[in-house]
């Protein structure tokens, strides 16, 4: 329909906006943590934080099935939006932001991660028809990721700045900059972030959107509605296992990126600020890729293989990573790694739109979405130990990281026949 294209664009629009500042954000608070020698401690917080979006995200998933979509996006962004923007300003009032404000920026963004994504996707869903799924979870991909090649160029340049005159290799010519760019502190950084969901609000508030096909809200008390989810997983056994062990190159990413990627870099590569950034636009970069091209490279071969594929390409890429001490490889692997986490979320979110009715899909993603959780919060536990901050230990934790999605993808290859069985009901 005409209608829910344009519907589309807009939704696609405003989460561009508001995913740009929030790229920069989640890039700059745990690399000020490095910086100041601090990771364990950062890595034991974000672990924190994570275990208490674990309760938030089964009360998301409820909120995304009971209540109307777009006004779910609303209120999330308002929330979110003026919480950035106070402690931005309270960042400009005494000239920097205190470590709980760094803190609470850092857990409301995590938030809304946790309800942001499962009321996308419904929502996607709801107004989609079933042979544009595919399509439809390519673009978001293309633009989610689009984005995040912006953001993090641009985090490169506002966390530490470059000086004027510095020299700098480009594509094997080497580039003198005429020009100096000055680093930002965190409110000014916060400050953007908080303005852009001013932004996608107005976006959002616009959308006119008609559903494709009207499915029956389910009332009663949240442990009533929490419960069918379960149950619903509980009589579709193939669905659980599918989402929750193709989810595995998903957690590698968040682990990677927020609890290793800092370590790794400052304590193994030593390297700074610009081959962080550099990291989050190749990874960008590659899953651009899986964007445009994945769909159609694996359009005519089995879903869960196609994902049982990039799943042992990525467990071999942490393994690469951690055998291996070069920036130029290490970039590769962040390549790699956008292809493989972008290529396997396209091919899963496009089987579970096929599986899963709209109705309950909420509920299901949010329960995907705490085991998510649960294992990230393992993972992150076990990295906060002092061993893993020594020198290039950091390594170990990429290994360990490679194995578990190794490891789950052999799961999926024992249950392949199951899962290459349309389920009954």
């Amino acid at each position: 329909m005409r209608e829910n294209r344009r519907a589309l664009r807009f939704l696609f629009t405003a989460n561009a906006i508001s995913g740009f500042a929030q790229g920069i954000s989640m890039l700059a608070v745990p690399w000020y943590f490095a910086r100041q020698g601090a990771s364990t401690t950062f890595n034991l917080v974000y672990a924190l934080v994570t275990f208490a979006s674990l309760f938030w995200g089964m009360y998301a998933g409820a909120l995304v099935d009971r209540f109307d979509r777009k006004q779910v996006f609303l209120v999330t962004n308002i929330v979110e939006g003026l919480i950035l923007l106070s402690v931005a300003t309270y960042g400009f009032l005494t000239g920097s932001v205190p470590l709980p404000g760094i803190l609470l920026a850092f857990t409301t963004t995590v938030f809304g991660y946790g309800i942001h994504y499962p009321n996308l996707y419904a929502f996607a869903q709801e107004i989609s028809r079933p042979e544009d799924y595919g399509r439809i979870t390519s673009t978001i991909e293309i633009v989610g990721q689009a984005t995040s090649v912006v953001s993090g160029a641009l985090a490169a340049l506002l966390i530490e700045g470059l000086p004027r005159g510095g020299t700098y290799q480009l594509l094997g010519a080497s580039v003198t900059l005429p020009f100096a760019v000055k680093a930002w502190p965190l409110h000014q950084i916060f400050l953007l972030d908080g303005l852009t969901y001013v932004v996608a609000v107005v976006l959002i508030a616009s959308i006119r959107h008609r559903p494709v096909q009207l499915t029956q809200v389910e009332l009663g008390t949240l442990w009533k509605r929490l419960r069918t989810g379960v149950t619903y997983l509980r009589e579709h056994r193939t669905i659980w296992v599918f989402g929750l062990f193709s989810f595995s190159v998903f957690v590698g990413l968040l682990v990677e990126l927020n609890a290793l990627m800092p370590m790794y870099i400052h304590n193994h590569l030593r390297a700074g600020a610009g081959a962080f950034g550099a990291a989050e636009v190749a990874y960008a970069l590659g899953a651009l890729s899986a964007g445009v091209f994945v769909h159609r490279l694996f359009r005519h071969q089995p879903p869960v293989r196609s994902i049982i594929l990039l799943m042992l390409l990525a467990g071999l890429g942490f393994g690469a990573a951690a055998a291996t001490r070069s920036v130029s490889l290490f970039l590769a692997f962040s390549l790699v790694l956008g292809v493989t986490n972008a290529g396997t979320r396209i091919l899963r979110v496009s089987y579970l739109f096929a599986h899963v009715p709209n109705e309950v899909s909420g509920r299901v993603n949010s329960i995907f979405n705490v085991a998510n959780v649960l294992l990230r919060t393992g993972f992150i536990l076990l990295f906060t130990l002092p061993f893993f901050a020594r020198g290039s230990h950091v390594v170990w934790g990429y290994a360990a990281l490679g194995a578990f999605i190794v490891a789950s993808a052999l799961v999926l290859v024992t249950r392949y026949r199951e899962l290459s069985t349309p389920p009954v009901g």
